[in-house]
């Protein structure tokens, strides 16, 4: 048996799909982790039963289709899947009704869940039929929790974390702006509120790089370390903060080491707020930046935070970390704010799906096919989806990705590598009490020609008696 699981993003996603990917190899399952930009060519040449994928969007239905078409078991673990909105395209109601009215739901074997209050609205929408939902939770937060958080990298550093989510605004990839607006309003948001929305954005952004800087000033003898979101120019930040010796603007690295280490989380309408109050760090909302709009837009993150209602607040709480922290009810707002959108902070998503997937596909017919790696898996390629197609058959997606990755940004935050993988699944094999010499990650290979791809392969090989 073997099972792809889609990677979106590696700096976000990558440490659960490893930590998925060893739960599935402990119980036999031959698992590939393929590359989001990857998985048109990779998917057809990796002989896979099952395809887990990073979201079900009308930008991939038409791929999704012909994956089911043929005879791939499709489901659906979100990388996005817990701060919602109370409305709008990512509402519960209306992920429901989109799964449901687009034909998704007439192609897709399982969908996990991270938290009841999405399932929920899926079950009462009938979506789906309910054996086919799974409330599970997400592997990537599964390091948060106590059983695996001393994987997380080194000892608390005390420094302050800035985290920005600010996409829409600064993003890092040129012209992004208008089509991330568009995107919005293909996944069901109102055009005009989507306009609303941005031009409030703008002016809080522009606060937000303000007060930081204010902070730093105030208080030269904190460290401050701003983490832009992924998607974001982290030039802005550092033009914008360069003046002050206590700041450092880094996005790389894990979300969740980065906050382990911290004193204090500071942030507005950023869902690693979620992830602070899981690993036990304060998280500090700037409200007084947020309008109307901005607020509502998505709520949770303000409601699992400390709110701070103006600057000299801020520096109160900053001076007072320790007592803030302790007076700050962990467990209570994560039973009423969290668990509904993100389950139990257990440390047992991975092992929760892949008891759904391990014993759900034994009777499925390996997918290969080297005719669909040439069309790029669509029935009506485009041009340059053939010359990707037939480029990425004759050398192998390792190759093309590569080739590719140079001149776009974005593909090269997107590769994969053995040398990351295996490491993260070894030390996770270790502190399971498991052998690391039993798991391995390599470059997966194309099933009918051998040649390198793109996608990695982990394998778990019993120790002869």
């Amino acid at each position: 048996m073997r099972i792809g699981l889609v990677v979106d993003h590696p700096k976000r996603d990558l440490p659960g799909a490893v930590m998925l990917g060893y739960q599935l190899a402990r119980r036999g399952v031959s698992v590939v982790l393929v590359p989001m930009y990857e998985q048109a060519v990779d998917v057809p040449r990796l002989g896979l039963d099952a395809l887990v994928v990073n979201y079900a969007r009308p930008v991939n239905l038409d791929l999704m289709r012909s994956f089911a078409r043929a005879g791939l078991a499709l489901y659906v673990l979100d990388t996005e899947g817990g701060v919602l909105a109370q409305k709008g395209g990512n509402s519960p109601p209306a992920m429901a009704a989109h799964i449901k009215d687009s034909g998704y739901a007439d192609i897709l074997t399982g969908y996990f869940f991270w938290g009841s209050r999405l399932h929920e609205a899926f079950l009462r929408a009938g979506t789906m039929k309910p054996e086919q939902l799974h409330l599970t939770g997400c592997p990537r937060f599964d390091f948060a929790a106590p059983r695996w958080r001393p994987l997380l990298d080194g000892e608390p550093r005390g420094y302050l974390l800035v985290n920005a989510n600010f996409p829409l605004v600064n993003s890092r990839f040129t012209g992004k702006q208008g089509g991330e607006r568009e995107a919005m309003v293909r996944a069901g948001w109102d055009g005009g509120y989507v306009d609303r929305f941005i031009a409030d954005l703008k002016q809080v952004f522009a606060n937000y790089l303000a007060e930081i800087d204010r902070l730093a000033a105030a208080r030269p003898d904190r460290s401050i370390l701003v983490r832009p979101h992924p998607f974001e120019s982290e030039d802005v930040y550092r033009n914008a903060l360069s003046r002050h010796a206590n700041v450092l603007v880094d996005g790389s690295g894990s979300v969740l080491d980065r906050i382990r280490n911290a004193a204090a989380v500071i942030h507005l309408n950023c869902g690693t707020a979620v992830e602070s109050v899981l690993l036990g760090k304060l998280p500090l909302q700037l409200e007084y930046l947020n309008t109307p709009t901005t607020a509502s837009h998505a709520a949770l993150p303000a409601r699992v935070s400390r709110p701070v209602a103006s600057f000299d607040e801020l520096l109160g709480a900053i001076d007072n970390i320790e007592r803030e922290t302790e007076a700050f009810d962990f467990a209570r707002v994560h039973a009423a704010d969290i668990e509904a959108f993100f389950h139990l902070n257990d440390g047992q998503a991975a092992e929760r799906v892949a008891d759904v997937l391990t014993p759900a596909l034994n009777a499925r017919r390996p997918y290969v096919s080297l005719l669909a790696t040439m069309k790029g898996t669509r029935d009506k390629p485009s041009i340059g989806q053939i010359i990707k197609g037939a480029a990425s058959a004759a050398l192998g997606s390792a190759v093309t990705e590569r080739l590719r990755s140079q001149f776009n940004p974005a593909r090269r935050d997107k590769r994969i590598a053995p040398s990351i993988v295996q490491p993260l699944l070894q030390r996770i094999a270790a502190h399971d009490q498991a052998s690391p010499s039993q798991y391995t990650a390599r470059r997966a290979h194309c099933a009918m020609t051998g040649l390198p791809l793109a996608s990695i392969a982990i394998e778990h090989a019993p120790l002869e008696p």
